[in-house]
């Protein structure tokens, strides 16, 4: 027993003697009690199992933070006042109908006017989307519709730069022109979305088979949702000639012209374009009406079509860029192609023209400031450091991996949850009426007159109304169902007598007294920023009584009705 005791107690060992301690340190994978190995978590070692063709950069990572940082943004952009509502208004009565409407269908003084709707597949979808998800999913269409012109753009800046700083003096291009143009929820998002996708896949280094049903497929859908569709054949038109007179200039040849592949697909592109926009309601008349639309003379006096000036913060951004890129084409090595030129100057012309035509100039001005900026940042860089700093680069970027991945789905999800849209669809709207209604408020413009069309429905006007043309689009929309409106945004559609009448009566002119009698109007709803001078006015006149005001505008009633 003696020797059994002492042998056990020879092999015993305290927990925490010296041996032990020492053990421990040069061994930090095992464990002190028992002496057992216990290895450790290293992340070296784990296996990545994402498939190799969805693993990301690091770069990916810090596009998916600048992009979600600007889809959060737009995303909280508030619906306009305007035109939005207008187009949901029509989209609701196709859907209702199941047909197309052939004549103005909402304005009483515009009744048989003959309507051609190149807008009316934007207006469905718009009506549905808002029926599904209500002003927040307008607010998730209005940003989806610039987002996918940004990753258009930024895919092809990419492709010709590896500099982020670079690109991101595209996207500022692009934005800063036309942020005014891009405010405004309207069916020419979509048909601008439809035109930089277009530009992108075209300026692309190598052609794919795909682009033969690709563009005429965009082209289908942009004739059936605005009527810019004739911009892509100016594009496409630029394009080809352009790269055409490239080839004459270099061989000077009519032959090589018509013998280069890219030339031919470029016509033939066209061809297909022109014919798939044909599959409308309208098949050819569309042109036509487009071209009347265009130049009706009650377009003149709107803001949005009258010529460009330097007055004008979309004229100061535009010579801004147009001095850059001047400079940057002086400076640049980088050859040419005819096709810059006469995209650049004819769509800015176009835009000098009326102010409307400046966002289709801007996408284009973005890329080729890119190329340019980028070649002469290349050229005037010492080779050395421009060779080092490369290499640099190279060594210390990081490989493609899995976490990327995650981090970056992880930090998309995050962007759209934090959206108006993302939180209706995770949580829904508020259901208290006062939560919700500050959740709508929030939502819309703050000259949208939500306070003026609350009140029409617990007082609903009888006869026609004469409105302020900024409001007949919600008035019509969010106000009684049977309201008469004076007129919309649809200037085209009203009477060139009857606009000429609104435009004397708005402005305060010496017979609006007479004018309003004539319409048998007796009411009148108009909104401070633009007709103070008319509500002045019709204040101090003893046939009219202020009926309602607010900060926005204010609703007169004729004190004795004249018989409609």
């Amino acid at each position: 027993m003696s020797n059994v005791e002492t042998s056990s107690a020879e092999t015993e060992k305290p927990a925490c003697s010296p041996e032990s301690e020492q053990s421990d340190r040069q061994n930090p994978g095992r464990e002190p009690q028992t002496g057992t190995v216990v290895e450790k978590p290293n992340a070296d070692m784990l296996e990545d199992r994402v498939p190799e063709w969805a693993q990301l950069s690091r770069q990916a990572v810090i596009w998916t933070v600048i992009l979600g940082v600007l889809w959060v943004v737009l995303s909280y952009h508030q619906l306009w006042h305007t035109d939005i509502w207008g187009h949901l208004s029509y989209g609701r009565l196709i859907v209702q109908q199941k047909q197309i409407p052939a004549t103005e269908p909402f304005m009483p003084l515009s009744e048989g006017v003959p309507m051609v709707d190149t807008a009316w597949l934007a207006q469905i979808s718009a009506f549905l989307v808002y029926s599904l998800g209500g002003v927040a999913s307008l607010q998730f269409l209005y940003a989806s519709s610039i987002f996918v012109c940004v990753i258009a753009l930024l895919l092809r800046f990419r492709e010709k730069t590896d500099s982020i700083a670079v690109s991101l003096v595209g996207l500022a291009v692009f934005g800063l022109v036309a942020y005014k143009s891009l405010a405004i929820i309207r069916p020419q998002l979509a048909g601008l979305a439809c035109y930089v996708i277009t530009f992108s896949l075209l300026t692309r280094k190598k052609w794919h088979g795909s682009f033969w049903i690709i563009v005429p497929l965009l082209f289908l859908v942009w004739a059936n949702m605005h009527g810019s569709f004739l911009l892509g054949f100016a594009m496409l038109g630029a394009l080809c000639l352009g790269r055409g007179l490239d080839i004459y200039r270099h061989k000077r040849s009519f032959r090589a012209v018509a013998a280069d592949p890219k030339t031919e697909r470029l016509f033939v592109l066209t061809e297909l374009a022109i014919l798939a926009t044909l599959l409308n309601p309208y098949g050819i008349g569309i042109y036509p009406a487009i071209h009347a639309i265009s130049h009706n003379a009650n377009l003149s006096s709107l803001i949005e079509w009258e010529p460009l000036t330097l007055r004008m913060v979309h004229g100061k951004a535009m010579a801004v860029a147009s001095i850059v890129m001047i400079i940057l084409y002086r400076l640049s090595p980088r050859r040419v192609s005819l096709a810059e030129p006469l995209l650049l100057i004819g769509l800015g012309l176009l835009a000098m023209w009326s102010v409307r035509m400046v966002v289709w100039w801007t996408p284009v001005a973005a890329l080729y400031t890119v190329l340019h900026l980028n070649a002469v940042l290349k050229k005037y860089l010492k080779p050395q450091q421009t060779d080092q700093n490369a290499a640099e680069q190279y060594a210390e970027q990081p490989p493609r991996s899995g976490l990327n991945t995650v981090v970056t789905i992880g930090l998309a999800w995050i962007f759209f949850a934090y959206t108006p849209f993302g939180t209706v669809l995770l949580h829904g709207y508020p259901e208290q009426p006062e939560e919700f209604n500050r959740f709508y408020r929030r939502s819309v413009s703050a000259q949208t007159p939500v306070e003026i069309t609350n009140y029409l429905h617990q007082h609903q006007p009888q006869g026609l109304v004469f409105n302020s043309y900024e409001w007949g689009d919600y008035l019509l929309w969010a106000g009684p169902a049977k309201i008469k409106i004076f007129l919309n945004s649809h200037a085209h559609l009203v009477p060139r007598e009857v606009w000429l009448d609104y435009l004397h009566i708005a402005s305060a002119g010496s017979a609006w007294r007479d004018k309003l009698d004539r319409y048998g109007v007796n009411t009148v709803i108009i909104d401070h920023q633009y007709h103070r001078r008319l509500i002045n006015e019709l204040k101090k006149d003893t046939d009219w009584k202020l009926e309602y005001e607010d900060s926005l505008g204010a609703i007169f009633l004729r004190k004795i009705p004249v018989p409609n």
